[in-house]
């Protein structure tokens, strides 16, 4: 039994490194997180208030189509 689950536990570890994330969530974790720190950055002054919500919802889209899988 304990054959089995070593074994079920491998294809666990295969599927998940098999599996392509996108840059954003391997930078920052997750998308929202990215959202957070475009946010912080544009209260703190360091990013442009005018271009960042473009930005972020550039990023939002070729996040939710996956357009980066192209280049993964």
């Amino acid at each position: 039994m304990s054959g089995v689950r070593s074994m079920l536990a491998r294809v666990r570890r295969l599927e998940t490194a098999r599996t392509v994330i996108s840059p954003f969530v391997r930078a920052f974790g997750s998308l929202d997180a990215f959202e957070n720190a475009a946010q912080a950055g544009v209260e703190a002054g360091t990013l442009d208030r005018r271009d960042m919500a473009d930005v972020v919802a550039c990023v939002q889209r070729w996040h939710r189509d996956e357009v980066w899988s192209i280049w993964a």
